[in-house]
């Protein structure tokens, strides 16, 4: 069944692009004119990195190929240029924002329908990257300012040395802008490579609202092992980088072996009337530069030798009522990239989500 025209699908993954909007240099064709509308608004651009940098652009026959690829164009939208766009939950309160990369063919292959802005993402000063969305037909106002390229169709191919440039539709919340564009590709089989990153707007800048100073206690609700709510005080305690031999006892691999591990320290005190077991680490979530959440391994190490640069939790029993507990999770983030927040999300209850700027001294 073919969706109508006029429908965005939301995307919670950044791999997905907007086919009303991308355009290229080499065999794009521009979308049929119309006639000019009153009181257009222009989008606001925002300030990029422009410099280009080498990335790795894996085809639908999972061929890689070397392209030099850099964010040529940035600007802010209104929630106006979707009016007759259908957006589903949480898309409804973000906007939209229109994000052009140029990319040169560095390889010696002549490529059909490139689309490296697919794996293009924009991510904020709380590590959550944006959420792209797919827009079919003609559905965007007409009252929207958007970059020239974006009226455009992508390339058909892109011969060794050609240049072209595509736009795709990333929503962000309101009360969050982007802070850097990152690029993350796959190769061949399928692996993840290094993210490539630029900064955007301010840089890093202010923490969104919501967003705790790191060391600041934090309040939250879980569930104990009975389904009953118990209230537990969060802090963070430290983010420390480690090194890879830090882990040789264990086995690591593929993009595992390219990274660097990173331990996140808490502090927990039940403040609830019922008892919990000590794993609360396991809702930990390290938030990256690039708007990748870190890797969080769990390791099992059969020797019974504590493992020191993560010590096991203390106490190790059952935290009761007005007690303390220290955890220490483990992360792999990619050579490249770095923290930039943590959060704590509570897997039961529904209670919110806490969220910590990452210490300068891990970034």
């Amino acid at each position: 069944m073919k969706r109508p025209a006029g429908i965005a699908a939301g995307m919670c993954a950044i791999a997905l692009f907007a086919t009303a909007c991308s355009g290229g240099e080499s065999g794009g064709k521009p979308a049929a004119e119309e006639a000019p509308q009153k009181d257009v608004v222009q989008a606001r651009p925002i300030k990029v990195d422009g410099a280009q940098q080498k990335i790795t652009w894996t085809d639908l026959k999972k061929e890689s190929h070397l392209l030099e690829a850099a964010p040529s164009e940035l600007a802010r939208g209104s929630a106006a240029d979707l009016k007759d766009v259908r957006l589903d939950g949480d898309l409804k309160k973000m906007v939209p924002y229109y994000l052009t990369v140029s990319f040169v063919n560095k390889g010696e292959k002549t490529l059909e329908r490139p689309s490296p802005e697919r794996d293009f993402a924009l991510a904020g000063a709380d590590g959550q990257a944006g959420k792209r969305i797919t827009v079919f037909g003609t559905s965007l106002s007409g009252k929207s300012g958007l970059p020239e390229a974006c009226a455009k169709s992508g390339p058909e191919e892109l011969k060794p040395g050609g240049k072209a440039t595509a736009c795709s539709i990333v929503m962000m919340p309101k009360d969050r802008e982007p802070v850097v564009v990152s690029y993350t590709g796959t190769d061949g089989e399928g692996r993840q490579t290094a993210p490539v990153i630029w900064k955007a707007g301010k840089g890093e800048g202010e923490p969104p609202s919501g967003v705790l100073p790191f060391g600041k206690a934090g309040q939250t609700e879980v569930e104990d092992a009975d389904g009953r709510t118990v209230k537990v005080r969060a802090t963070p305690k430290s983010v420390r980088s480690g090194s890879l031999s830090d882990l040789s006892s264990f086995k690591l691999r593929g993009e595992q072996k390219k990274s660097v591990p990173y331990y996140v320290t808490f502090e927990y005190r039940n403040d609830g009337a019922h008892k919990l077991l000590p794993q609360l680490n396991q809702q930990i979530e390290l938030r990256a530069v690039s708007g990748r959440p870190a890797q969080h391994l769990t390791l099992i190490d059969l020797s019974g030798r504590a493992f020191a640069p993560c010590p096991k939790a203390k106490p190790d029993g059952f935290l009761k009522p007005k007690g303390s507990v220290t955890e220490c999770s483990v992360f792999l983030v990619p050579k490249g990239d770095s923290p930039i927040a943590v959060a704590f999300t509570p897997k039961d209850g529904g209670a919110e989500t806490l969220t910590w700027q990452a210490p300068k001294s891990a970034r």
